[in-house]
C-alpha cells in the first residue's frame, strides 16, 4: 500500500527556511501507531495526518518524533495550504475547519502565487499560573540561565492557546546561552501546569523552545505564538488589535516570521489569530508494504 505525502515549509515564504513539515492525507485507514512509526522515519520536527470528512472540514492528528499532541500550530497552517492547492487551487482565497483530539481549529488561506499565507484562530488565551520569586530562580537555572538574564518587571507565566507554555522573558544577550540544562524538564514543567518552555527576547521579538530532552531546538512554534502575543500585550509591550511579528530559528540557520494578532473583546482579551507563510517543497509516496 502507498501513501501519499507533501513536503512544506511554514513560517516562510521562500523554500529551505522556516519550519519543515511532512503532511499526509486520506489517512483514515492509519491507527495511531502506525502515525507515529511514519512521524518518526520523516524525522521532521512535526508529521500531520489527515482525512476530509465533508466539504470544508477536515479531522487531523500531529505527531512529534516521541507522541502525539492534542494541538500544534505550523502543521495546520501547512494542512491548510495543502487543502488549498490541491482541492481549491484556482480560488484566491478558503476557508476550512479543522477538527483535532480537543479543539476544533478555523483557518483562512489566501493564494499569493508561489506561496501561501494561512491563518489560525487559537482562540481565547488562557492564563494559567504566574511563577512566583522562588520558582523563577529554579526554572531559569533549568534553562541554563540566572536572575540577571532575566527581564526585570515582569514574571515568568504559564498561558494556553491549544499547548500551555512557560513563557520565559529574557534580555537580548541572554538569549543565546539558553537551553534545557536539567533531564527531566518534562516533569519539572508539569508542576507548574506546562507543557513546554519559550524563551523570549522581550526587546527584539526573538523566540527560542525545543522538545523537553534538550535534544532538538524547533524552528519556528505556531502554538507558542499566541500565548506569547497573550503575554506581550498583557505586559504592555504590544498592543491589542495590532500585527506582532515573532521570529524564531536564527540560531538554526532556518529564519522564520510568525505574525500574531490578539484581539480585544469588550474590555478583556479576544481570540488570537496566528499567521505565517507556507512554500510548498515536494511531493512523493511512502510504500507502507
Amino acid at each position: 500500500m502507498n501513501l501519499d505525502y507533501h513536503l512544506v515549509d511554514v513560517f516562510s515564504k521562500r523554500p529551505f527556511s522556516g519550519n519543515g513539515l511532512t503532511i499526509f492525507p486520506n489517512t483514515n485507514i492509519l491507527d495511531k501507531r502506525e502515525m507515529q512509526t511514519i512521524t518518526q522515519e520523516m524525522r521532521q520536527f512535526e508529521s500531520v495526518f489527515f482525512y476530509k470528512k465533508s466539504s470544508n472540514v477536515f479531522r487531523a492528528f500531529i505527531f512529534t518524533i516521541e507522541e502525539e499532541l492534542d494541538f500544534a500550530g505550523h502543521p495546520l497552517l501547512g494542512l491548510a495550504a495543502i487543502v488549498h492547492d490541491t482541492s481549491f487551487k484556482t480560488c484566491k482565497k478558503n476557508e476550512i475547519n479543522i477538527e483535532l483530539n480537543s479543539k476544533s481549529v478555523k483557518l483562512k488561506t489566501i493564494n499569493n502565487g508561489s506561496f501561501y499565507s494561512a491563518i489560525m484562530n487559537q482562540g481565547l488565551p488562557e492564563f494559567i499560573y504566574s511563577l512566583d520569586d522562588a520558582e523563577e530562580l529554579e526554572f531559569l537555572s533549568f534553562l541554563n540561565l540566572d536572575i540577571k538574564d532575566k527581564l526585570q518587571g515582569v514574571k515568568l507565566e504559564v498561558i494556553s492557546t491549544g499547548l500551555p507554555y512557560l513563557i520565559i522573558p529574557v534580555k537580548s544577550i541572554a538569549l543565546s546561552k539558553a537551553k534545557v540544562a536539567i533531564p527531566d524538564l518534562k516533569k519539572q514543567l508539569s508542576k507548574v501546569g506546562a507543557k513546554f518552555v519559550y524563551v523570549i527576547d522581550i526587546d527584539h521579538k526573538c523566540g527560542r523552545t525545543w522538545d523537553n530532552k534538550g535534544l532538538v531546538e524547533d524552528i519556528a512554534t505556531g502554538s507558542a505564538a499566541g500565548p506569547v502575543g497573550a503575554y506581550l500585550v498583557k505586559n504592555g509591550f504590544e498592543k491589542f488589535n495590532s500585527q506582532i511579528k515573532i521570529s524564531q530559528g536564527e540560531f538554526l540557520n532556518r529564519k522564520s516570521e510568525l505574525r500574531v494578532f490578539v484581539n480585544r473583546k469588550n474590555s478583556t482579551f479576544g481570540d488570537i489569530l496566528v499567521e505565517g507563510d507556507v512554500v510548498l517543497i515536494a511531493n512523493g509516496i511512502v510504500n507502507l508494504s
